[in-house]
Formats: structure tokens, C-alpha cells, sequence
């Protein structure tokens, strides 16, 4: 059985590494470090999920999960940050966001979001 893909986008490269070491035993992973990178990739590639950061430089995490939804509307999309408020949460649902995490976060509440998204 093929492993499901997903690209985890983030400016860090501590977040990128943290996820990367925790996902890839069960999943095919895809790294972008910025939005602009993401998009990119996008254009090439489908993944089964999108991890993205909402804040980054030259192209937000917004603008990733709008470009996702855009061209892939069954496109799940997972929105990671230190900027949790109420609005960036409801922004980021509103926008296309099946669901979002505010760093910190734990190991088991990011499995429980990837496979509530995207199943095993």
C-alpha cells in the first residue's frame, strides 16, 4: 500500500525536522520552508495533506491554503502556529483549514489532527 504524502511548510527549520521525524515513518514527506517553496511544489505535486505555518516570510501560510483549495478543492490542509487568536483560527477554518494547531503543540495532538484529516 502506498504511503499518503504530505508537505509540511514552515519557516523553521526546528518545526520542518520536528515533523519531519515524527510523520515520516508513516507517511511519504514533502518539506517547502516557505510559502513561495509550497506552492511550487503545489503545482507539481498532489499531497493527500498540507502542514503549513501561517506566519512566514514573502508567501503566508494563507496564501497556501488558498492556492490549495484553489486548485484542489478536496485538498485537506492542516494550519500550524504561535499566532493562535480567535480570528486567525476562524480565519484559517473559513479559508479551507480542516484544522489548526497552536505551537506549542504535543506529538499525540498532531497525529490525532493528521489522522482525523487524512486516516492511516
Amino acid at each position: 500500500m502506498d504511503k499518503k504524502s504530505i508537505l509540511i511548510v514552515d519557516d523553521e527549520e526546528i518545526i520542518r525536522d520536528f515533523l519531519y521525524e515524527v510523520l515520516s515513518e508513516d507517511y511519504q514527506i514533502s518539506i517547502a520552508s516557505d510559502g513561495d517553496e509550497a506552492i511550487e511544489q503545489l503545482q507539481v505535486h498532489r499531497f493527500d495533506l498540507i502542514i503549513t505555518d501561517l506566519k512566514m516570510p514573502r508567501v503566508s501560510g494563507e496564501e497556501v491554503v488558498k492556492y490549495a483549495r484553489d486548485n484542489d478543492p478536496h485538498s485537506k490542509v492542516i494550519v500550524i502556529s504561535g499566532y493562535s487568536s480567535l480570528y486567525t483560527v476562524s480565519q484559517s477554518v473559513n479559508s479551507g483549514a480542516c484544522a489548526f494547531l497552536s505551537k506549542p503543540f504535543s506529538i499525540k495532538e498532531l497525529l490525532q489532527a493528521v489522522t482525523h484529516a487524512i486516516g492511516t
